[in-house]
């Protein structure tokens, strides 16, 4: 019997616990479900999503969460389906209660102490910029992970511009972009349209703007404009916000091409807010509007032009990009050259030349103060003094140095098979003729 006992009352204890856990549960998602129709930017849909919220939570949609964890993870899942930027965290009642203390504080004027430096998070991470290049064929390349705001992050901006300021085309990398300020978004977009026709790039609506917030070109901009060089955009699945907003403009302007996957699809900025329970939930509290096609990309993302996936997306970009290129250049000048030289290197990395081990070997040899060696089932070359690189083959013969679009090395054999002369063709400055010495 006293086991018996033991048993119900550890039952009743479970129960008593799970009923707790329950009513802790039912608290924080209505206090969420407050918070989302206080802030989020369309008031009758507040209403709405809130209301909906209480209801499932009344009817135990939500069930008993392992953890506040849990919890928050279900409720993010179940807001995407409202916004893609809705996002709910548990960081704790004591954490929640100082920013919640400190955010009074600010709204009542008081001051809060700021860090010595505010932006040094962001310029640890160079503002976004993970790499700036200029690719073969005279083709710049700016790898931008997320839109720093313009105020810290303008000079870094600046020189990005600058450093691919005289390439003939250009692709901007955002499939590892997360979002992040308008004004990046407005800075760089600016620097490729026409300073003398002013154009809105993007407008805001939100509950406490009587009307739309309107976001114009720059009528001059640091970097000087670019309204003509051809522009490529990449972007992922993983492209999201701001990150969606560059793309997105540009396409309505018909002003860039879009390569790679469909984005996201979260178009609507906004803030963190907090509950005492612990919870932190982002909240749209505006919503993009393109002056263009009166919508945004929220649900949908933003769509490329040429849809591949996205590790394939810069191969497509720069195909893309030659054909353009090509068309541009005069018959035997040296842009043409350069083009036809990155082509030929794109090829070939694509699909490798393959060249038996005896052709190889015949290519070995010195050629003035150049030496050939083969390593491995590779042509590996030694300049006087220099350190050794492995050549990528790039067919007839001719050899290339991966990454370089300077030179190319071709061997003449003769009717025998044997190599006698080595000539080194560079880029734009004709070519150089060694005759193999040993």
């Amino acid at each position: 019997m006293k086991k018996l006992a033991l048993a119900g009352t550890a039952l009743m204890l479970a129960s008593l616990a799970n009923g707790l856990a329950e009513a802790r549960d039912d608290d924080a998602i209505g206090a969420l479900a407050d918070v989302i129709e206080a802030n989020y930017y369309d008031e009758a849909r507040a209403r709405e999503i809130a209301d909906a919220l209480r209801s499932e939570a009344a009817a135990g949609a939500f069930g008993e969460a392992p953890s506040p964890d849990a919890l928050a993870s279900a409720l993010t899942n179940r807001l995407h389906a409202e916004d893609r930027h809705f996002s709910v965290r548990y960081i704790g009642p004591e954490r929640a209660a100082e920013i919640i203390a400190r955010r009074a504080a600010a709204e009542a004027g008081e001051a809060p102490e700021q860090p010595a430096d505010p932006w040094a998070g962001l310029r640890r991470e160079n503002f976004g910029f993970a790499d700036i290049d200029i690719l073969p064929g005279n083709i710049g390349y700016i790898d931008l992970r997320q839109f720093a705001p313009i105020q810290p992050a303008e000079s870094t901006a600046r020189a990005a511009l600058d450093f691919i300021a005289n390439t003939d085309a250009v692709i901007f990398d955002l499939r590892q972009n997360v979002g992040g300020a308008p004004s990046m978004v407005q800075y760089l977009i600016s620097h490729f349209l026409d300073p003398e026709e002013p154009v809105v790039i993007n407008t805001f609506v939100a509950r406490n703007l009587p009307y739309p917030d309107q976001l114009w070109s720059l009528p001059v901009h640091p970097a000087g404009n670019r309204p003509d060089v051809p522009l490529i955009v990449l972007t992922s699945g993983n492209t999201g916000s701001a990150g969606e907003a560059f793309p997105y403009h540009l396409k309505a302007m018909e002003r860039a091409t879009i390569v790679g996957e469909t984005t996201h699809g979260a178009g609507n900025p906004g803030s963190t807010f907090f509950t005492p329970e612990g919870y932190a939930v982002f909240i749209s509290t505006g919503s993009a509007r393109n002056p263009i096609t009166g919508t945004n990309w929220e649900g949908t993302g933003v769509t490329p032009d040429i849809a591949v996936p996205a590790g394939d997306a810069l191969e497509a970009a720069l195909d893309r990009l030659y054909d353009t290129l090509l068309a541009s250049h005069e018959a035997d000048s040296a842009g043409r050259q350069d083009v036809e030289w990155a082509r030929e290197l794109l090829a070939a990395q694509r699909e490798p030349v393959d060249i038996p081990a005896r052709q190889l070997r015949r290519y070995a040899g010195t050629y003035g103060n150049r030496h050939f060696d083969t390593v491995d089932g590779t042509l590996v070359y030694t300049r006087e003094g220099g350190s050794p690189t492995e050549l990528l083959p790039v067919g007839n013969h001719r050899f290339a140095i991966p990454g370089n679009n300077s030179y190319r090395f071709v061997f003449t054999p003769d009717e025998t098979g044997n190599v006698g002369q080595l000539e080194m063709q560079i880029a734009g400055s004709g070519s150089r003729n060694y005759p193999r010495s040993r």
